[in-house]
């Protein structure tokens, strides 16, 4: 969810395997619907906890396998965290606050520079489950924010490792271990 060079430090080159492949352009994947959340969401979570939220989540990117997409120098790491949160913050009916500034998003041309797998996917989804727990997101909105950011998620893979359909993690397998049975 970041946007340009400015958020993410350059990748290296990728190294050719035979396990890894480009996605063609003509490869039909079939993607669930995004569902937005209702308006009350961000209402009751507040777009100045955005901010946090997205940074905390970044933190923990930034000690993950995928921490190599992200800056070290804390300046253009910040810069991410708040390009991030304005899409956020937009994306879920709050304020005109990314379009003005970067432009209408543009998930593809954005993360067209860096790979991002399956794997990456799920470490990037993974972070986002551990601040539900850490920030003690009210349980009544978790399926609604998961169901939004989970189908999201899959539209920033541009990088497949496999044959198979991209693997979901489905809010109904989650659930127990937030106590929402």
């Amino acid at each position: 969810m970041c946007h340009g060079h400015h958020f993410m430090q350059k990748p290296a080159t990728p190294k050719k395997s035979a396990t890894l492949k480009w996605s063609s352009s003509n490869v039909k994947v079939s993607l669930p619907p995004i569902l937005f959340p209702s308006y009350q969401l961000l209402e009751k979570v507040g777009a100045e906890n955005i901010f946090n939220i997205v940074l905390h989540h970044h933190r923990l990117l930034q000690k993950s396998s995928i921490a190599h997409l992200y800056p070290t120098d804390d300046a253009h790491f910040l810069e991410g965290v708040t390009k991030a949160s304005h899409f956020i913050i937009e994306a879920l009916g709050g304020e005109k606050v990314y379009t003005p500034n970067y432009g209408p998003p543009a998930m593809c041309r954005t993360h067209a520079p860096f790979v991002i797998d399956d794997e990456s996917r799920a470490v990037w989804l993974m972070a986002y489950k551990q601040i539900l727990h850490d920030l003690h997101f009210p349980k009544e909105l978790i399926e609604e924010f998961w169901n939004w950011i989970e189908p999201f998620s899959l539209r920033m893979v541009n990088r497949r490792s496999h044959e198979t359909h991209l693997k979901r993690f489905l809010y109904e397998d989650m659930k127990a271990e937030f106590g929402l049975i």
